[in-house]
This record gives structure tokens, C-alpha cells and sequence, in this order.
């Protein structure tokens, strides 16, 4: 597993560290403390500059050929708390396609939370479409499964493509019974 680490990502903490406050009952459940971008498969990664964002820096991850599977290589983040079946979670995260996917204008980013470990079932899933300027991207939804911090992880599959994908600051949120809205500043939310 490679590991990203950038100033970006706790500047991203940092600036939304209010949602629990704006929204209540709203609780960051990703890690500040290792709050870098871990890859599995043995992309390519580059610090880059990205202005803009909080921070300033994002890491770039090269896909030099389409893997066997979309998970051959992909970022995997562990939570620092857990989730119950019916919480309202939101994975955010800011990203660019900097080389989409080949003959199309976007990437298409399949995103999980999900157990760390097998039958690696998920307690929400879904797509994004990752277009060439920067997005804050969202997966937004009722938690499918109960999960312990140990036993939960986002995964975002990158090897579906040969592709090349910038990747900034990420939260992961949690609305305890799935009551209200996520203060996040989601650009584009799947649901």
C-alpha cells in the first residue's frame, strides 16, 4: 500500500471542521490524523499543485492499463468511527480527471463504503463521474450495514480504465438514524 500525506488534507478538515456544529448532529467520521490517500495496486503518484483548494497540493495517480479488475487498484481509507445501519453517511471528496477515460470526457470512479475485509459487502456504493475541473465530489446515503471503525473502509476503484486522476482533501461524515442533510459542500452528490 502507497501512501499520500499533504497539508492539503488537513486544510481540508480544518476549513469543514464546523459541519458537526452547522448540522447538529452531524459527525466527521474519517481521520485527521491519517487523513493521506492510501493506494493499493501500485499506481504512479505525484504531489501536484491545486489551487483552489484547501491546502494547495493534491496527489495525481496514474492507471497505465486497465486492470483485471476495477479494484486492482484503488485507494482504501480506514474511519476512525463506526456506523450503524440507517446512518445518513457522506463520503466527499475533491478530484479532477487529468487523462478520462479513453474516448470520453470524464472518469467514471466507482466509490464503497464498505467492510475492510471479505465478503467486502457495502454498506453504500455508487459512481461518480470525475470531469477535468476540480469538484467536490459526494456519495450520500442511508448506511446498508452496521460496521465498527475497524471493520469500515471507503474504497475508491481506480483500474477500470486507463486513466489519470487528481485527488484533494476527503471527509467522510455520518448522520446518526439518517435525520437531516450533511453540511459538506457537495458539487455533485450520488445518492
Amino acid at each position: 500500500m502507497r501512501v499520500w500525506r499533504g497539508a492539503a488534507l488537513c486544510a481540508c478538515v480544518i476549513a469543514t471542521g464546523a459541519v458537526a456544529t452547522q448540522a447538529g448532529k452531524e459527525a466527521i467520521i474519517s481521520d485527521a490524523s491519517s487523513a493521506g490517500w492510501a493506494f493499493d495496486g501500485n499506481p504512479k503518484m505525484s504531489e501536484i499543485e491545486a489551487a483552489g483548494l484547501p491546502g494547495g497540493k493534491a496527489v495525481l495517480v496514474t492507471v497505465a492499463k486497465k486492470g483485471d479488475n476495477p479494484w486492482d487498484i484503488q485507494a482504501r481509507l480506514p474511519m476512525k468511527e463506526g456506523i450503524a445501519a440507517g446512518d445518513m453517511v457522506t463520503f466527499g471528496f475533491y478530484a479532477r480527471a487529468e487523462r478520462p477515460d479513453p474516448g470520453k470526457e470524464t472518469a467514471t470512479v466507482p466509490v464503497r463504503v464498505q467492510r475492510n475485509a471479505a465478503p467486502y459487502d457495502a454498506a453504500l456504493e455508487g459512481a461518480v463521474q470525475v470531469g477535468k475541473d476540480w469538484t467536490f465530489h459526494c456519495l450520500v446515503g442511508p448506511s446498508k450495514l452496521t460496521l465498527a471503525p475497524a471493520e469500515l473502509a471507503v474504497s475508491l476503484q481506480l483500474a477500470g480504465e486507463k486513466r489519470a486522476i487528481a485527488f484533494g482533501p476527503y471527509l467522510a461524515t455520518k448522520i446518526p438514524g439518517g435525520s437531516g442533510k450533511s453540511g459538506l459542500p457537495c458539487g455533485e452528490a450520488i445518492r
